[in-house]
């Protein structure tokens, strides 16, 4: 007995005076053959273990150009602007980045039109009443139009049919 509690113990020693048999008890730990079904269970493991690992479709200039793209859009503004990783999967794009610490914005495109979309988050130092602010939300949601339009046609639309 592999359990090491006192009173399990006593259990097998006593067992043991009593019968006069000091061989101590093993596990049988033979190795049994895989059936079809453990093998299935194996095939799916190391397939969806492949699935995550492959998950983000993304290339190496994907990221600069489309954060090339974006600038050239704010090319009259003086703006300073950190972008967030791009995630490619089969189903989904996402993006975003923050514009002068105050705007926050993030693209989401998906084949369905009800999920796909820009949204914003307003940091602390936001001013609603500053003129440039409401211009940098009309720039961003203007490029979220031709970001939509790519993805669609070159990622998602490829991958669902």
């Amino acid at each position: 007995m592999n359990d090491k509690s006192t009173p399990n113990q006593m259990r097998v020693l006593i067992k043991r005076m009593r019968t006069g048999n000091f061989v101590t008890e093993t596990k049988d730990t033979t190795k049994h053959e895989l059936s079809m079904r453990d093998m299935l269970k194996i095939t799916r493991k190391l397939n969806e273990q492949e699935e995550i690992a492959s998950a983000n479709k993304e290339t190496v200039y994907d990221q600069a150009q489309e954060e090339e793209k974006f600038r050239n859009y704010f090319r009259d503004m003086n703006v300073n602007i950190k972008f967030i990783d791009l995630e490619i999967r089969n189903d989904l794009v996402f993006w975003g980045g923050t514009i002068d610490g105050v705007i926050q914005f993030v693209y989401k495109v998906t084949a369905d039109e009800k999920t796909s979309g820009v949204e914003f988050n307003y940091l602390e130092d936001f001013s609603p009443d500053n003129p440039n602010n409401e211009l940098i939300a009309k720039i961003i949601k203007e490029y979220y139009n031709i970001f939509k339009k790519y993805w669609r046609e070159n990622i998602i639309s490829t991958k669902t049919t």
